[in-house]
């Protein structure tokens, strides 16, 4: 069951709605790191209000290898016991490597596409703005702007998938791609995500400190959210109070720098803290971490073959004119074998309201401990089912739900979470940043 609940978690990107808000923008790009400890005061902590990183030493860097590996080698080393690892100029024969090191190409060549655009603000519960990518270009290195949003498709065709990705469960469940760009010196709070996550850069350098999940309870972190597989920590990274928080000189802790055509790869529920200098473009990869790795096509997958992001199925996309940017959803195939799943164990043909009820319960309400189902989640279940059931016969039969189109499923998964930015035909102003 925790597969199931697993997948009803929403990736938010805590990355850009929780940047730190006291930063001036800092362009260099040769930053050391890790940083080398100081001395303290007399009587206070190593590290007392200095930045995360400059309380102990790293245990070292995060395993590297020089060209990444086949899907099998990936699961059976990092992806299934969540362990983080470095591609070294995994994606240097993408077009995206050369082209997007130029803010005019991107401009000429995409400058009409929407994106998501966030800003530094003490408002952290503050959603992103939607406007055209050209705006962005135009106004970025003047504001503190910072693109988070789907990779519009046609910018797919540009961007590579490391082999790694390219055959088995991992190319069945790739949920989006997401596109990063800054003009630099910025730093997220150190944060986890749901999904796994290929985080690969273009332009730019990035800073990671990585943390293993079993370390939680030492980091401060924000209460998680019913419907959020994310969660930050309450800890000032510019300015550790080790008074309050002396734990945090007990969490080991292990480091990553990305320069262009780098990648790392962020295992779901991994803590990390992101550090960018220069102008920063990346482009992310997600997809669920699941139980299994099936890799029975990948004796006749053509791995080393150069792929494009455009020639795999991703399950959230965006193109020009989509009313949505459906950013941060959950895998709805995955949604559709629990439920199938659920209608075998109770040995029932139908998928009634009532037993779509029994896996929300389980799949969502039991999420929290101390939860009890309310008329709220009964509204949610009626509305959601009246989605499937699109017949209004009272339920759908196995070969029914085996046949429901993806988009049906992806509408009530936007029931749970508000779609971000509505865009209307002859909307040309935008709400102030």
């Amino acid at each position: 069951m925790r597969l199931i609940v697993k997948t009803m978690l929403f990736w938010t990107s805590i990355s850009v709605l929780c940047m730190n808000t006291n930063l001036a923008k800092d362009m260099r790009v040769d930053v050391p790191f890790p940083p080398a400890l100081m001395p303290g005061d007399p009587g206070l902590p190593t590290g007392h209000l200095l930045p995360l990183g400059y309380q102990r030493q790293p245990d070292g860097p995060v395993k590297e290898y020089a060209q990444p590996l086949t899907p099998t080698e990936f699961w059976e080393r990092h992806a299934r016991d969540y362990v983080p690892l470095v591609y070294r100029q995994a994606i240097t024969k993408a077009p995206a490597f050369t082209n997007w090191q130029s803010d005019e190409y991107i401009r000429e060549t995409y400058g009409d596409l929407d994106v998501l655009v966030e800003k530094k603000n003490e408002d952290r519960a503050a959603r992103p703005q939607r406007m055209p990518l050209s705006e962005f270009l135009r106004n970025y290195r003047d504001e503190d702007w910072y693109v988070v949003s789907l990779l519009p498709d046609p910018m797919r065709a540009e961007m590579q998938v490391p082999r790694s990705l390219l055959c088995g469960t991992f190319k069945k469940n790739i949920l989006e791609s997401n596109l990063w760009l800054s003009a630099g010196g910025t730093k997220s709070l150190l944060h986890y995500d749901a999904d796994h996550n290929l985080h690969c850069l273009i332009s730019g350098r990035k800073d990671f400190i990585m943390i293993d999940p079993k370390y939680d309870e030492k980091l401060y972190m924000a209460d998680k959210k019913q419907f959020s597989g994310s969660s930050y920590s309450h800890l000032d990274m510019d300015r550790v109070d080790l008074l309050a928080n002396p734990q945090v000189s007990e969490v080991p802790w292990t480091w990553a720098t990305l320069l262009s055509g780098d990648c790392i790869f962020i295992p779901s529920g991994y803590f990390h803290q992101v550090r960018s200098y220069g102008r920063s473009v990346a482009a992310t990869i997600m997809w669920s971490p699941l139980n299994t790795f099936d890799d029975s096509d990948c004796t006749t997958a053509d791995i080393d073959k150069y792929t494009a992001l455009s020639d795999v199925p991703l399950q959230w996309t965006y193109k020009k004119g989509d009313k949505f940017i459906d950013m941060g959803f959950m895998n709805v195939e995955v949604v559709r074998g629990a439920l199938l799943s659920l209608m075998e164990r109770e040995n029932s043909t139908k998928l009634t309201e009532e037993l779509f009820a029994l896996y929300y319960e389980l799949a969502v309400v039991n999420e929290d401990d101390d939860r009890e189902m309310t008329e709220e989640d009964a509204e949610i279940i009626s509305k959601m089912f009246g989605v499937l059931d699109k017949d209004k016969v009272g339920y759908l039969t196995r070969q029914e739900l085996e046949d429901l189109d993806i988009e049906v499923l992806k509408d009530v998964a936007r029931l749970v979470d508000d779609p971000h930015g509505p865009v209307t035909e002859d909307d040309d102003m935008h709400e102030e940043l």
